[in-house]
């Protein structure tokens, strides 16, 4: 469509926009359509146990709120005895529920963006603890265990970030060089880029590491005109060995000392947009350098030598994996070397010792692990963190090579459950056992065409299933009905012999029929299929 034009699209039934609406206009402009086009789920009405909602509604728009409260003995999540809670994107502001008001030690939870938490109760006592975990790309920011006491939840809950990601080597544009360089690189990290002898950069010479993505690299750009450099700088003790009247871009100039003095630095400089680079120094040659030092898992960039001159220096790097911690550059100076770097050992996952630990890897890594990198680790199912161990050590982080294993301990069962309850116009996902332990649960899924109200999970809390969801039928679409009432379908789109629980259809009188005058508006011809009932209205004949 053209820029500046607008079009009109509507949300299907238990959905809404994020002002609320059914119907909403956006305009096409030149960075896409404005706002963008999203439909967002409404909110169900909650199944409240001890507890009324004031209204009759069975789904809530977005931004909608609802006023519901608790009967004799029993408080709202927050304390009161009745409460106002909002319907947003993700769900309800505050979970609706009644507890009875000796119980009120943790409110409930609310849904965490781009993330879950595990169990799900209404009810949380003294001594509950419940577990986070991010959706795949995302990481959490926080503890991921939450524990509650009689003050409240402690710590806060957490939230889920964009996954930190590390990025592979840097983009290198041609006729170019970066420093440093290495195999990783992670979130944060930034290098430089040089262009070649008359090339000249074009754009930012530093790149960033950002969410494992470099930012945009820059260009070399041969340089078009040559560009004269003044006589080269002259140096204490030494001497430029060629000589010319005039120097351009590319151009090079070598120095060499006097007797009893070695060079400081390269001995050639070289002539660049118009600036010579930094002349060397001649110092006096006092002592010189065995072989430098060799250290573990790593070694000397270039070859070695039997013999080096004071001031002269080696470059070391790690083997991969291995992280490289101090300088390195070793420098001689006076017949020693300047301390070398050390190359830090990276962490090898033990399998067996997760075992042995009741344990797994939160995320997934590949290859080793860095050292000083956090390895984040979860209980197996049926187990909780030993009570020795504090929360914040289920985050590990690689020393050395070396990696503290938390523990887990079968976690103690206050009472199985039977076989979960039986839904109408549904069943469970997998098959269903004789027995299950607390704090495990069943998925539940509705015959084709019905409409699934409420959690679609059920959880077994000390022997007591949590209430299961409901499959709400869909509406037939009787044509002896619209023939009755002189009614015919306004939009093709409708005619199909199942309407779902929550969808709206529309009707509009046939030729010569008019709407009843009872009837408020033309409104009362667009009607909602709530539970296998279609209630459907009325036209009369001329």
């Amino acid at each position: 469509m053209s820029i500046n034009k607008t079009l009109s699209f509507f949300c299907l039934a238990g959905y809404a926009t994020e002002s609320g609406k059914q119907e909403e206009k956006v305009r096409c402009t030149a960075e896409g359509w404005s706002p963008k086009p999203r439909c967002f789920k409404k909110c169900l009405k909650p199944v409240l146990r001890n507890g009324y909602v004031s209204d009759g509604k069975v789904l809530y728009k977005i931004q909608e709120s609802m006023r519901y409260g608790c009967t004799s003995g029993y408080k709202t999540t927050g304390g009161k005895n009745e409460e106002v809670v909002q319907c947003l994107p993700e769900g309800w502001s505050s979970p609706p529920s009644c507890r009875k008001e000796q119980e009120l030690m943790c409110s409930s939870l609310r849904l965490i963006e781009n993330g879950y938490f595990h169990p799900v109760k209404q009810t949380y006592e003294e001594g509950d603890v419940v577990q986070f975990f991010c959706h795949e790309n995302y990481y959490l920011s926080g503890s991921d265990l939450i524990q509650c006491y009689n003050f409240g939840w402690y710590p806060e809950s957490p939230i889920c970030e964009g996954r930190r990601n590390r990025c592979p080597p840097p983009p290198v544009p041609l006729h170019s060089k970066i420093q440093p360089h290495s195999t990783t690189y992670r979130h944060g990290e930034r290098v430089r880029i040089e262009c070649e002898l008359n090339f000249v950069i074009q754009g930012s010479g530093e790149l960033l590491c950002e969410n494992g993505k470099w930012t945009e690299p820059p260009k070399c750009i041969e340089e078009k005109e040559k560009v004269a450099c003044e006589q080269p700088p002259s140096i204490e003790h030494g001497a430029a060995q060629t000589h010319s009247e005039i120097y351009f871009s590319g151009d090079k100039v070598t120095y060499r000392c006097e007797g009893g003095y070695y060079l400081r630095g390269s001995s050639t400089i070289t002539c660049s947009r118009g600036q010579w680079t930094l002349p060397p120094e001649c110092v006096e040659n006092n002592e010189n350098c065995k072989p430098p030092p060799e250290i573990a898992n790593g070694a000397v960039v270039d070859g070695l030598l039997a013999s080096y001159t004071t001031g002269s220096s080696v470059e070391y790097r790690c083997n991969e994996y291995y992280l490289l911690r101090g300088s390195k550059t070793s420098r001689c100076e006076q017949g020693k070397w300047s301390s070398p770097p050390v190359c830090l050992e990276p962490c090898t996952i033990d399998v067996d010792h997760m075992n042995r630990n009741n344990i797994q890897m939160k995320w997934k890594y590949e290859g080793k692990v860095l050292h000083g990198d956090l390895i984040d680790f979860v209980c197996k199912q049926g187990y909780d963190l030993s009570p020795t161990t504090p929360l914040s050590e289920v985050s590990v982080q690689c020393n050395r090579g070396d990696v503290k294993y938390p523990v887990c301990v079968r976690r103690e069962s206050k009472g199985r459950c039977a076989s979960p309850p039986v839904i109408r116009n549904g069943d469970i996902v997998s098959s269903a056992a004789s027995t299950y332990e607390n704090g495990s649960s069943v998925e539940y899924r509705c015959s084709e065409n019905h409409f699934l109200q409420g959690s679609r999970e059920a959880y077994c809390v000390d022997g007591v299933w949590t209430t299961p969801p409901l499959c709400l039928e869909p509406c037939p679409l009787s044509f002896v009905e619209m023939d009755k009432n002189y009614l015919q379908l306004k939009w093709n789109f409708d005619n199909r012999p199942l309407i779902l629980h929550g969808e709206y259809i529309e009707f509009m009188c046939k030729r010569d029929a008019y709407i009843t005058e009872t009837s408020i508006s033309g409104s009362e011809l667009r009607v909602q299929c709530d539970r296998g009932k279609l209630r459907y209205p009325k036209c009369t004949p001329r």
